[in-house]
């Protein structure tokens, strides 16, 4: 029997979503992390049997799959597909690059 109303349903975040709407966020970097796990672990299967023919992955294959992980990098950094709201009092993290570079040239010229 259900209470009038929906008022002996779980607490949002307590086993139910609020909405049923709500997706799944995506990770930018999960095809790159992936990636470069494969690179990786070919490059080291191509190091330990490098006398025998499993080591005779040509140089331009390894190539490749570096400039593919260096395309996924720069693809999660333009486009994260995610945006954190702004939080107040945190300029993120072009402000602290900023702030370092400030820091950085006071004490080159001697001020604290």
């Amino acid at each position: 029997m259900r209470c009038p109303g929906g008022c002996c349903s779980p607490a949002i975040g307590y086993g139910q979503p609020s909405s049923g709407s709500l997706q799944r966020q995506r990770d930018p970097w999960e095809p790159f992390r992936l990636w470069l796990a494969f690179t990786i672990g070919l490059y080291a299967i191509r190091a330990f049997f490098a006398a025998t023919w499993v080591g005779a992955i040509p140089g331009w294959v390894l190539l490749v799959l570096v400039l593919i992980a260096l395309a996924l990098a720069s693809k999660a950094l333009l486009f994260p597909g995610r945006v954190l709201p702004y939080r107040e009092g945190d300029g993120g993290w072009w402000n602290d690059l900023r702030d370092d570079w400030q820091l950085w040239w006071r004490r080159r010229r001697g001020q604290p």
